[in-house]
């Protein structure tokens, strides 16, 4: 299992960071040196708003390839497939353990968390790929939902990794949108197709949301109400 105190950086990117510590500029008694200050202030302050764009565009880039590409045949694609007492959520975490231990040993220390939190990010993004817009291969039961949640929270400790990995309270931040969508996963289809019909929002989703849900539940219910309501033409076959 991964642990934190595996990462290490590497000696190129030590002195890279070193490179880029701003220097410290003395302000001088003259008009035309505090003039110059400031340019060569406003200069490095720009070149930091712009190293600092760069790192979140290639974080979230790194999570989002490990979890889209590199791992997208047992998540994205496997997952939950036939079902989800048959394919859970505990194949992926070997392979997301040997990347993310793959990560740490090219990231440097102050960027760890960034990093990490990027991936996750990207995780709670493929899982919900699955749940919601996982085609016509995935189906879910109310009962599935347990599982779900079982799933969810091996994932949310994975990160959390004992305390030594990110802080609890940003995984849960993260975790939340997800396991609102599993909690729907877990009602009644006459819930669903009624909090739709009347645009309440008393389940906390918006319409779209549930639509997705009911399309993906395995009962005749939620197959003729979407159907009707959205004038699906029966299938030829």
């Amino acid at each position: 299992m991964f642990s934190w105190s595996n990462c290490s950086a590497m000696k190129q990117f030590d002195l890279l960071l070193v490179r880029l510590k701003l220097p410290t500029f003395c302000v001088g008694k003259s008009m035309d040196d505090k003039s110059k200050s400031s340019t060569q202030k406003g200069t490095f302050d720009g070149s930091r708003k712009d190293i600092n764009a760069a790192i979140d565009r290639i974080r979230e880039f790194t999570g989002t390839k490990i979890i889209f590409w590199d791992l997208r045949e047992p998540f994205i694609e496997n997952l939950y497939k036939p079902s989800v007492s048959q394919s859970r959520l505990e194949a992926v975490i070997e392979p997301l353990d040997v990347e993310l231990n793959q990560l740490c040993d090219i990231i440097v220390e102050p960027l760890r968390d960034r990093v990490v939190t990027s991936l996750l990010q990207a995780s709670l993004e493929g899982l919900l790929r699955v749940l919601l817009d996982g085609g016509p291969s995935r189906v879910f039961y109310p009962t599935d939902a347990k599982l779900l949640e079982e799933d969810l929270e091996i994932l949310k400790e994975f990160f959390i990794s004992g305390g030594d990995g990110l802080p609890r309270g940003v995984v849960e931040n993260q975790v939340a949108r997800v396991r609102l969508v599993v909690k729907l996963h877990g009602l009644e289809t006459r819930e669903l197709v009624e909090d739709l019909r009347s645009s309440s929002g008393k389940l906390g989703a918006d319409n779209q949301t549930l639509l997705r849900i009911l399309c993906h539940r395995a009962d005749s219910e939620a197959s003729q109400f979407v159907k009707k309501q959205y004038k699906i033409p029966k299938s030829s076959a």
